[in-house]
């Protein structure tokens, strides 16, 4: 499978858009749902992008998808003239050697993990913590977590559950069933 063009490819496909925001929220969460750090202790994938989150065909898909860096930001990758375009998974790898050499020079060189990579993968894909918040996807995900695709998933081997996180949240009492 060859990289897809452009980030639209992504964008359109609402079963992808959702897993994506899913990691992310996950990214931004991990410390306080339990639901969330264990989706993210399942990942095979040191970018976090394989299953639970997506299929195989769907994380080879994701990562190969070319982005333009001039559609980055100023602080992500300095565009060279001659890069037409980059794989989301070329454009992550170089944004956090920018970081590790930032937090290096500082003395400093310990990324903190998931917390570190949300600014970078909401850049990338062009979300804002904003849509993480929205109720509808809040609702969703309360409501199924990934299950509703995981069906769908040809390699679903994590003993983590995926779904709803009504139970998962850490300091919580979970919420009465429906």
């Amino acid at each position: 499978m060859g990289p897809t063009t452009g980030l639209s490819a992504i964008q359109n496909n609402p079963n992808v858009s959702y897993r994506i925001q899913v990691l992310l929220y996950d990214l931004s969460n991990v410390g306080n749902d339990l639901l969330s750090e264990k989706r993210l202790s399942a990942t095979t994938n040191e970018l976090y992008i394989s299953a639970p989150y997506f299929t195989d065909a769907e994380a080879t898909q994701t990562l190969s998808t070319l982005v333009e860096p001039s559609n980055l930001s100023k602080e992500s990758m300095a565009p060279s003239p001659n890069v037409l375009s980059t794989t989301i998974q070329d454009t992550i790898h170089q944004r956090l050697a920018n970081f590790l050499d930032k937090r290096k020079a500082s003395g400093d060189s310990r990324p903190c993990g998931p917390h570190d990579m949300l600014p970078i993968y909401l850049d990338v894909f062009k979300l804002q913590r904003g849509d993480l918040k929205k109720k509808k996807f809040l609702a969703r995900l309360r409501r199924s977590g990934l299950e509703d695709l995981m069906s769908k998933c040809e390699n679903n081997t994590s003993d983590a559950k995926v779904g709803p996180m009504d139970n998962g949240k850490k300091g919580e009492k979970g919420k009465k069933g429906h």
